[in-house]
C-alpha cells in the first residue's frame, strides 16, 4: 500500500458528500464504488464517517458494503468455493427453463 494512495483516500474522505460513490472497477455487469458512509452514532456506541467498497449489479441501486480487508478476503474465499459454480449453473438452467415462452400458431 503506497502513501499516495492513503494520502489520496483521506482527501477524498474530506472532500466527498455523504453516500457519494465514486466508481473504481467495472468488470461485466459488476461495479465496485468507493462510498463514504456518513457518522454514525447509536445509543452506546457511535462510528466516524469512512469510506467503504460497494460491490454491486450495474442494474441496482444496493450492494455489498465492504469496509475491512478480512471481509473483503472472505468475500473472495467464498466465492471461490467450487460448489457455487454448480449451484448457479443449476439456478441458470431453471431460469432459462421458466423464461421460455411458448405461443401457439
Amino acid at each position: 500500500m503506497s502513501e499516495d494512495l492513503v494520502e489520496k483516500m483521506r482527501e477524498l474522505l474530506n472532500t466527498m458528500r455523504d453516500w457519494e460513490r465514486k466508481p473504481v472497477v467495472k468488470s461485466g455487469k459488476i461495479i465496485v464504488e468507493l462510498v463514504k458512509l456518513p457518522e454514525r452514532r447509536g445509543k452506546t456506541r457511535s462510528r466516524p464517517q469512512h469510506l467503504a467498497l460497494m460491490i454491486r449489479r450495474e442494474d441496482a441501486f444496493r450492494g455489498l458494503l465492504i469496509v475491512s480487508p478480512e471481509e473483503l478476503d472472505d468475500l473472495r474465499r467464498a466465492l471461490n468455493v467450487e460448489k457455487l459454480d454448480d449451484i448457479i449453473k443449476a439456478l441458470w438452467s431453471i431460469y432459462k427453463e421458466r423464461s421460455v415462452e411458448e405461443y401457439e400458431l
